[in-house]
């Protein structure tokens, strides 16, 4: 599932930052949108994985 929503972050900003060229209709905004998210499907990874080493520690540590 977690490799489902990151292939679609990457993919859909890929697709966002290329269509922004050729979109005669805000292409600024388009490419924003198309950074922000390959940006989320870089940090999707990171953030789950230091969830779940923040649950494998004991409490009190």
């Amino acid at each position: 599932m977690l490799f489902a929503l990151y292939a679609l972050l990457l993919l859909g900003g890929m697709y966002l930052v290329g269509v922004s060229f050729a979109s005669p209709i805000l292409p600024g905004l388009i490419f924003i949108a198309g950074v922000l998210c390959i940006s989320a499907a870089v940090a999707v990874p990171i953030v789950v994985q230091r969830m779940s080493q923040d649950h494998a520690r004991p409490p009190g540590d």
